[in-house]
């Protein structure tokens, strides 16, 4: 993993720990199942999206002006 993946992944894990987390419930809370909203930060652009009921990170990347390449990052389920 190159050392900009490494950083990609820091800044999706990030976000997820906070908005899934005590401190971005009242984010969470605003959002209807399905509904996405995207910022952009730390030079990548971001879409936040409410799936199941906790928050996805999808970091977008322009590589080419027709094509945008994508990752999605979401917390593994507690579950048993």
């Amino acid at each position: 993993m190159s050392e900009r993946e490494k950083e990609i992944n820091k800044i999706a894990q990030l976000y997820l720990n906070y908005l899934n987390g005590p401190l971005g419930k009242g984010v969470m809370a605003h959002l209807q199942e399905g509904e996405s909203f995207t910022i952009r930060a730390h030079d990548e652009l971001l879409r936040i999206s409410k799936l199941q009921g906790k928050a996805t990170v999808r970091i977008l990347q322009e590589n080419q002006p027709s094509k945008i390449n994508h990752q999605t990052y979401s917390q593994k389920s507690n579950q048993s």
